[in-house]
């Protein structure tokens, strides 16, 4: 309940409103939304105010929000500055209210007010000429005790709120200066935490260069042991040589005594003064790696699947097999064999765990039985061939291959002018180049069926021509287009 220290106000009755309003707030159980929250700075006193509100407010904002409480209607400037003249003259905020409650205008609008007797009281007497004054200076005097006591009351009030403020204060402080220590351990800690960090990043860094030195230094080391590799294949090519010259000078005594009644198979395995390595190394240097053969040989591999007898178990044979990329790409249930004069292309078949045999192509074809192998292939090989050694090379292959069996000849293509007069010469061991209508012609003569061109490896459109002109279509054709081509074609069923 509220303490009687104003003699201004009516406690009795603000009393009993009160514990009406708090016994309606507990009967009433519905659920109360909680108020929108409206961030604008718009004006909060014009609006009206219940009494309790009204009461608490002073100066300007009371006046703001007591005429839409008490008339209904917002205050004019001029209003405002009559009533804070008012208040500021020494007039009760209560006298105030009282007059706009109980003006004409006030009346009509009826506002519940409460406590406001006394303050009305006061503005009567204050109309009334030089008694008027007289009553309310006797009313003053008989009211001075009351108000000491309130004045005492407000006092004493305010001196615990400032008191309980400075505890709040002084409690706040100390948790700031604690929190504030809290932080200054929590800096120290990660500048203890950075400068770890820190050190990991030199660290690994340093590993990071140790790491490519050490990848710098097995790269070296690779390519020593690729060096000696070579040096040591060509050494035991030239010991397969030394020790064949004997019999090669035997067998040479041999057949001058001896006549033949058969023509003997063709063979360009002739004894050279080149070192095998020559050839290695030419290839590396001319023809590419082998992740680039690989990637243009792939385009063979969809012919393999329809060839019968090759998915029947019988062998591919690779003529000039080189280092084995093209067997290396054929999928594992084909059986496969290689063919190389070059030593140092057999080793390295032979380290990859592929079948090769050091041996001219055309004599292992002759010790062959007819229709045991599936397919023959050659790549960049043909043009290495006299007229004769090709016309015995597609006998041979007519004879070994299985019915259904295929061939695959690749070679340069003379119909690009820059290959045939240019990188075709590049070679010494190249006889002369091909045109593809003289091998069609020939595969087909030998009895060859499913006979088809195909031209491969065009120049890069970037370095070609730009085809404005029927002028330009051609000298695009001629000199950039496909740089090889290959014959397919298959042996008829018997």
């Amino acid at each position: 309940m509220l303490i009687p220290n104003n003699p201004d106000l009516d406690f009795q009755e603000l009393n009993r409103r009160i514990e009406a309003e708090v016994q309606r707030y507990k009967l009433d159980t519905r659920e109360r939304p909680m108020p929108a929250f409206d961030p604008s700075p718009a004006q909060v006193f014009d609006r009206p105010y219940r009494w309790m509100e009204l009461i608490q407010l002073d100066d300007e904002p009371l006046l703001l929000a007591a005429y839409p409480s008490l008339l209904g209607r917002k205050a004019e400037r001029s209003e405002i500055q009559q009533g804070l003249h008012k208040l500021r003259s020494g007039y009760d905020k209560f006298e105030v209210l009282a007059g706009l409650r109980y003006s004409p205008e006030g009346i009509a609008h009826g506002a519940e007010v409460h406590g406001l007797r006394k303050a009305k009281l006061k503005n009567t007497l204050r109309r009334i000429p030089v008694v008027g004054k007289l009553l309310l200076s006797a009313y003053a005097l008989a009211s001075i005790e009351p108000r000491s006591r309130y004045y005492v009351a407000r006092m004493d009030l305010l001196t615990r709120q400032h008191k309980l403020q400075n505890e709040g204060l002084v409690h706040q402080r100390d948790l700031f200066e604690n929190q504030q220590r809290q932080l200054q351990v929590q800096q120290l800690h990660l500048d203890e935490l950075n400068g770890y960090l820190q050190a990991q990043q030199r660290a690994l860094e340093d590993q990071n260069v140790a790491h490519g030195q050490q990848t710098e230094y097995i790269k070296r080391l690779e390519a020593e042991l690729d060096q000696q590799r070579l040096v040591q294949q060509e050494l035991r090519a030239r010991l397969g040589h030394l020790e064949r010259a004997p019999r090669s000078v035997a067998a040479a005594v041999a057949s001058e005594s001896t006549v033949v009644a058969t023509q003997p198979a063709a063979s360009n395995l002739v004894p050279s003064s080149i070192p095998d390595s020559f050839y290695l190394a030419f290839e590396n240097r001319f023809r590419g790696d082998a992740q680039t053969i690989r990637e243009r040989q792939s385009y063979y591999l969809p012919i393999l699947e329809n060839i019968e007898p090759l998915n029947a178990g019988l062998p591919l044979v690779d003529i000039g097999c080189g280092r084995g990329e093209w067997l290396n790409m054929l999928p594992d249930n084909y059986a496969r064999i290689g063919i190389d004069l070059n030593s140092m292309n057999v080793e390295a078949c032979h380290e990859q765990g592929l079948k090769a045999v050091q041996q001219d192509a055309l004599v292992w074809l002759a010790e062959q039985e007819e229709n045991s192998v599936a397919a023959v292939s050659a790549f960049h090989v043909i043009e290495h061939l006299s007229f004769e050694q090709f016309n015995i090379l597609l006998d041979q292959c007519q004879r070994v291959l299985a019915p259904g069996g295929t061939i695959i000849f690749e070679t340069p293509n003379p119909e690009n002018i820059i290959s045939a007069a240019t990188h075709f010469h590049t070679d010494p061991t190249h006889i002369h180049p091909l045109p593809p209508a003289f091998t069609e012609f020939l595969v087909e003569f030998k009895g060859f069926e499913n006979v088809e061109i195909h031209r491969l490896n065009p120049i890069p459109r970037e370095y070609a021509l730009t085809e404005d002109s029927e002028v330009a279509r051609r000298c695009d054709a001629l000199f950039y287009g496909p740089q090889d081509y290959a014959v397919t074609a298959r042996k008829g069923q018997l």
